[in-house]
């Protein structure tokens, strides 16, 4: 009686959690404040020749005033031809320039170094970043700028996953869109908790007052989770979520890339704030106790398929909701499948992630 009654308010408990992230997606406005500030986009990258094309095409279409914006790129330690192509667009973009990144003379770790030195040379009031591999829309600047007002310090924007087919995909772009859900619900809530480096905007002044990324030195991956962190427990200002645009990412190459970047996102599980670290564990053994329940007590197994159904059919009334406003609706017939297959799969992930059992691109 008493599992059965945990089992009962467990459930209310997570169902009306959900009905609050639904409530945040539903009410979320799109509200700009018309400022054009000047923008430093910054893009580090290394062993990029096979997948920066598209990058730096998408980077030329930009539609922001050309004297108010400069895009640095950073040629992060690279072996193969990503400079040589990168050089060949330099050519032709006044408000474009590359730096060579020289590790021997850096003390930072991963990607941490070639941003930073970045931010150093930067000319731009907001520091916009993404990835090497993403491609960006026309108006991703406009609407960025858009959200920083006085108040503003940091701007948290989405990437979706480009489409391929097969089952790797939508269980890729399914992790992504509850990553963004992550991303953008308790921003709305007011207290953000997490971000991704694929489309992240900052002031550069807030960067320097908090310490950069030197202040973050001790932490192998998730740079761009703890300075969001960092800029939500250090500093006094809003931090916000852009709707109206995301960038567009390629998906690695190899299963083995795919599996370690999987690993490598969920390393900083216990690295995060308290707040996020509680939040997860008590989903996670919410999660373990709906699955075992069945199997300990079958006297009661309407009760649990009561408290399934309630937790089944809500959820896919949200994740619906937030795909659309995330940019991948189309993943929506394959949430029912995706709702009890990845509880099972993020924790053998989390796991890993864990352990640390992966490797950095080579």
């Amino acid at each position: 009686m008493i599992l059965e009654l945990l089992l009962i308010l467990s459930t209310l408990f997570y169902v009306a959690a959900v009905f609050a992230v639904l409530r945040l997606f539903i009410k979320a406005k799109n509200i700009t404040s018309g400022t054009q500030p000047f923008i430093s986009v910054i893009i580090a990258a290394r062993n990029e020749a096979k997948r920066i094309k598209p990058t730096l095409d998408s980077l030329s279409k930009i539609n922001y005033p050309q004297e108010k914006f400069e895009i640095i790129l950073v040629n992060d330690n690279s072996s193969d031809d990503t400079a040589k192509i990168i050089n060949a667009y330099l050519d032709r973009q006044d408000n474009w320039k590359l730096i060579n990144l020289d590790r021997e003379k850096e003390s930072l770790a991963g990607k941490k170094a070639a941003l930073n030195k970045a931010i150093e040379t930067a000319k731009g009031e907001i520091i916009l970043t993404t990835d090497a591999d993403c491609r960006v829309q026309e108006n991703w600047l406009l609407e960025v700028a858009a959200k920083f007002d006085d108040q503003t310090i940091m701007v948290l924007g989405h990437s979706v996953i480009e489409e391929k087919p097969g089952f790797l995909d939508k269980l890729l772009r399914f992790d992504n869109l509850f990553s963004g859900i992550m991303v953008a619900a308790p921003t709305l809530a007011g207290v953000p908790m997490s971000s991704v480096g694929r489309n992240l905007a900052y002031r550069k002044e807030a960067y320097l007052q908090v310490g950069g990324y030197n202040k973050l030195s001790q932490h192998k991956s998730g740079d761009d989770v703890h300075l969001t962190e960092l800029f939500r427990n250090e500093l006094k200002g809003k931090i916000r979520f852009c709707f109206a645009t995301f960038t567009i990412t390629k998906r690695p190459d190899t299963f083995r890339e795919i599996l370690f970047q999987q690993i490598r996102k969920n390393s900083k599980l216990l690295k995060k704030s308290f707040g996020s670290v509680l939040m997860a564990l008590i989903l996670f053994f919410y999660l373990v106790f709906l699955i075992v329940f069945p199997l300990l007590f079958q006297t009661s197994i309407s009760i649990w398929i009561l408290a399934l159904a309630m937790k089944l059919i809500l959820e896919f009334i949200t994740l619906r909701v937030a795909a659309q406003k995330l940019g991948d609706l189309k993943l929506a017939p394959y949430f029912p499948f995706m709702q009890i297959f990845y509880p099972f799969y993020v924790t053998v992930m989390a796991i890993l992630g864990v352990f640390q059992i992966y490797e950095w691109k080579r």
